[in-house]
């Protein structure tokens, strides 16, 4: 019984520091534009609830006949460059995500403050309209804050209307 206790007492302090609970969620959120055919629209990535985070990653997506994928930009996270996305998939409408606060002190962003902006040249006809949606294919939804604690991801989806 002696033994039986001890092992019971060194499995539990063995756990006692790891934290299998998820943090409070984040809300990933793309802006709603209209815009006329051949112009340059850019569409604000924002979230809410970001405080102390270490990364994040996801897809977006959109329709590539109505939109064209020109490039990223406007980036307000620390180390957040264009070597974060990966484009291999611009062609069929997805851009990966992948973000990591190098410093491992976490990042913060006021509620609906854009982390960046993803640019595309509209060449859908009038009336059609492409969904700026988040995804988790091929790239999971994942977020984690300075406790190393995975947020839960939650997400607005956005949209282009061709005017």
């Amino acid at each position: 019984m002696y033994f039986k206790n001890i092992l019971i007492t060194l499995i539990f302090l063995a756990f006692a520091g790891v934290n299998f609970a998820q943090s409070s969620a984040i809300t990933l959120k793309a802006e709603k534009k209209t815009a006329a055919p051949g112009t340059k629209v850019c569409i604000n990535i924002s979230a809410d609830n970001f405080i102390k985070m270490l990364s994040t990653q996801y897809t977006l997506r959109w329709d590539p006949k109505v939109l064209e994928y020109t490039g990223v930009q406007g980036f307000k996270l620390p180390f957040l460059t264009k070597d974060n996305f990966g484009t291999i998939g611009i062609k069929k409408g997805f851009l990966t995500v992948v973000w990591i606060e190098n410093n491992l002190k976490g990042a913060d962003l006021a509620n609906g403050a854009a982390m960046y902006q993803v640019c595309f040249t509209v060449k859908g006809k009038a009336g059609s309209t492409s969904s700026i949606a988040f995804s988790p294919t091929p790239t999971p939804y994942e977020a984690v804050n300075s406790k190393e604690q995975l947020a839960k991801v939650s997400v607005v989806n956005g949209s282009v209307s061709v005017k």
